[in-house]
């Protein structure tokens, strides 16, 4: 059998590591590694070097990956702000926001009191605020009249609706009293919702007269 030259069989030490050779090959290498010392050397030295290089992703890959990240960021911060700005209008419109609780006998009395003071009773679940005015000179069927307007807001929160937020099962009626302001003047109550700016410009007490409802008289 003839010697297979060292070259030869360093030239083929990476596959053979690799175990990528036929069987005759390992074999032949195999056979030449027992006598050569340099080889043997070599054939270690290769196997502690061995290693597999590691790619390094593409600066088209680097950049892809970048905008990725900075997109993503930039969705959390709008979900997170949209989030919030949703909670907070949910909030306000919950606690905030006021709709007129309509007249009904049974709800709103307005009773005389000692020394002829007016007072506005409101009994019912659903009560946030109470705006009134003070008497105002009006004209009515051809007669002067001192006349004051009132009227109550409710909001969600303060409302029979409140009860599938807290989870009440029921609600205590209650009762509000509220004392009207120069109370001796006044001749007429009417109840009816008003925004004092918006007459001011606009409209007149007149008009609001026309739509408002007699609860108390003189």
């Amino acid at each position: 059998m003839n010697e297979i030259k060292c070259t030869i069989i360093q030239d083929v030490l990476p596959l053979y590591i690799d175990e990528v050779v036929s069987q005759d090959t390992k074999e032949m290498v195999d056979e030449h590694l027992r006598h050569c010392h340099i080889c043997q050397q070599e054939y270690d030295s290769m196997k502690q070097n061995l290693y597999l290089p590691v790619e390094k992703p593409s600066p088209l890959f680097n950049t892809i990956s970048k905008k990725f990240r900075k997109k993503k960021v930039v969705i959390s911060i709008v979900s997170v702000l949209v989030t919030a700005i949703i909670l907070t209008g949910a909030f306000s419109y919950v606690f905030h926001y006021k709709t007129v609780i309509p007249y009904s006998e049974s709800l709103i009395k307005i009773e005389t009191h000692d020394d002829n003071q007016l007072v506005s009773r409101y009994f019912g679940e659903s009560y946030a605020g109470f705006n009134g005015t003070h008497p105002l000179p009006l004209e009515i069927d051809g007669e002067k009249k001192n006349v004051s307007f009132i009227y109550y807001t409710k909001t969600i929160a303060d409302s029979p609706t409140r009860k599938l937020i807290n989870n009440e099962n029921s609600l205590n009626e209650q009762e509000y009293t509220f004392n009207l302001p120069e109370s001796e003047k006044i001749d007429a109550v009417y109840y009816v919702d008003f925004d004092v700016e918006k007459i001011a410009r606009e409209d007149s007490w007149d008009s609001l007269l026309k739509r408002a409802v007699l609860i108390w008289e003189k």
